[in-house]
C-alpha cells in the first residue's frame, strides 16, 4: 500500500465520521426539534452532511483509486488531498453560514464553489505529472475525460441549469435516473480491469457490454424525449436498470478476489440488488405517489448512500490496501444501515396514510426517530472506529519506514 493510497483512505474515513456526525446532529434535531436556535438551523446543517459523503466518502476512495492507476507519487498526493478537504471545509463553513446555491449536492457557490473547481484542477494537474512518468495510452484517454469535470462542476452548480424533471413529481425522470446509475455500472465493470485482477470464468463479455451499450442507448432516446413517470418510455428507461442487479454480480464473478474482501463484496451486491429493485418498484406511479415526500424517500437514500455506496467505498479501499476495519464492524454497520432504512420506510408509509401526524405527535413518529438516532448513533462509532484503525496502520507504517522495516500486509 503506497503512501498516496494510504493518505485518501485516511481524509475519506475522516470526511465519513464528520459527515455521519452531521447526520445524527440532524436526526436529533428531529426528534428534539427545541434544542435547535439561532441561525445553524437544519437546513444549514443538511449540505455539511449529504456533501460530507459525496464529496468526502463517496469521492476520496475514487481518487485513492486514480492515485493507484496513475502511480502519483507521496508529495503530489498530499499536495491534492489537502486542497480537496480545504475546499470541502470552506464549503462546509459556507453552508453553516447560508451560503448555497440551492441545489441538493450541487450547493456550491461563490467562494466555496472556486475552492472546489481548483482542487479538481490541482487532482487533474498531479495526475498528468503522474502520467507524464508512466505514460500508457488508456491513462492518457482518462486523463482527456476527466479534463472537463471543473468546468462541469461549476456549470452544473449554476441556480439557472437545471436537469428535466418529472413536472407531475418534482423530482427526476426515469430516464435522468437510468443515466446517472449507468455511470455507477460502468464504474463497477471498470474496477476488476483496472486493478488487474485476474480472469477466473472465460466467456463473452457481449452480452453485459453489449446491454450496457443499449441502455445508454435507451437513455438517449428518453432524456430528449422527456415525460412523467406516468409515460410508459419512461417507466421503461427505469426498468432498464433491473437487469444490472444480475449481471454485474455475474461479471464480478468473472474474476479473482481476494478473500479478505469477501464481507463487503457480499454486502455492495446485497445492497445493489435491493436498490434497483426498490428504485424502479417506487418510480411506477400508485407507489411513488404515495410515498413522495416522505421519509420512505429519506429511507431510499440511505440505503443508496449508507448501504450500497458505503459498502463500495469500503470494498474499494480495501482493494487498495487500505484496512477497513474487521468482519464485526462490517456485520455492525450493515445491521445499523439495514435498521435506519427499515424505520425510514416505515415512518414514510404511515406519514403517507394520513396528514393527521403533523398536528398530533404519534408515538410512532417518536419511537422511528429514536431508533434513527440510535442507528446513526452506532454507525458513527463504527466509522471513528475505522479512521483510528487507519491512522495507526499509517503512524505504524510510517515509522517503520523511518527505521527501513519492510512494510506489512494489510489486515482484512
Amino acid at each position: 500500500m503506497n503512501h498516496a493510497v494510504r493518505l485518501a483512505g485516511l481524509h475519506a474515513f475522516g470526511w465519513l465520521v464528520v459527515a455521519n456526525a452531521a447526520g445524527l446532529w440532524l436526526s436529533l434535531l428531529l426528534l428534539f426539534p427545541e434544542v435547535q436556535g439561532g441561525e445553524l438551523t437544519y437546513g444549514r446543517w443538511i449540505p455539511v452532511h449529504l456533501n460530507g459523503q459525496l464529496y468526502g466518502w463517496t469521492a476520496l476512495p475514487l481518487v485513492a483509486w486514480l492515485f493507484r492507476i496513475y502511480g502519483v507519487g507521496r508529495r503530489s498526493a498530499e499536495f491534492a488531498l489537502w486542497a480537496w478537504t480545504a475546499a470541502l471545509a470552506v464549503g462546509c463553513v459556507a453552508w453553516l453560514n447560508g451560503g448555497s446555491s440551492g441545489k441538493v449536492f450541487l450547493d456550491w457557490s461563490g467562494g466555496a464553489l472556486a475552492g472546489l473547481v481548483l482542487a479538481m484542477v490541482m487532482l487533474w494537474l498531479v495526475l498528468a505529472l503522474a502520467w507524464s512518468r508512466v505514460r500508457g495510452v488508456w491513462r492518457l484517454i482518462g486523463l482527456i475525460a476527466l479534463a472537463p469535470v471543473p468546468a462541469m462542476m461549476a456549470f452544473a452548480a449554476s441556480p439557472s441549469v437545471y436537469p428535466p424533471v418529472d413536472v407531475s413529481t418534482g423530482g427526476p425522470t426515469g430516464s435522468s435516473l437510468l443515466g446517472s446509475t449507468l455511470f455507477v455500472v460502468g464504474l463497477l465493470l471498470l474496477l476488476p480491469v483496472s486493478l488487474g485482477r485476474k480472469v477466473r470464468l472465460t466467456g463473452s463479455r457481449f452480452p453485459v457490454l453489449g446491454f450496457f451499450g443499449l441502455s445508454w442507448a435507451v437513455f438517449a432516446a428518453t432524456e430528449a424525449i422527456g415525460g412523467t413517470h406516468r409515460d410508459w418510455w419512461q417507466i421503461l428507461a427505469i426498468v432498464m436498470l433491473l437487469p444490472w442487479a444480475v449481471l454485474l454480480p455475474r461479471w464480478w464473478r468473472r474474476y479473482e478476489w481476494p478473500a479478505r474482501t469477501v464481507a463487503w463484496r457480499i454486502s455492495m451486491f446485497g445492497w445493489w440488488g435491493l436498490l434497483v429493485v426498490s428504485g424502479v418498484t417506487a418510480y411506477f406511479p400508485e407507489v411513488l405517489d404515495r410515498l413522495k415526500f416522505t421519509q420512505s424517500l429519506v429511507a431510499h437514500s440511505h440505503l443508496a448512500m449508507a448501504g450500497f455506496t458505503t459498502s463500495f467505498c469500503a470494498l474499494l479501499l480495501g482493494l487498495l490496501g487500505v484496512p477497513v476495519g474487521g468482519r464485526m464492524s462490517v456485520v455492525i454497520w450493515n445491521l445499523a444501515a439495514l435498521g435506519m432504512v427499515a424505520v425510514l420506510a416505515i415512518m414514510g408509509w404511515l406519514e403517507s396514510g394520513g396528514y393527521g401526524w403533523m398536528n398530533e405527535t404519534p408515538a410512532w413518529r417518536h419511537i422511528g426517530l429514536g431508533l434513527r438516532s440510535l442507528c446513526g448513533l452506532v454507525m458513527l462509532g463504527v466509522s471513528a472506529g475505522w479512521f483510528l484503525g487507519a491512522a495507526r496502520v499509517s503512524e505504524e507504517t510510517d515509522a517503520s519506514h523511518s527505521i527501513g522495516v519492510p512494510e506489512r500486509k494489510a489486515e482484512a
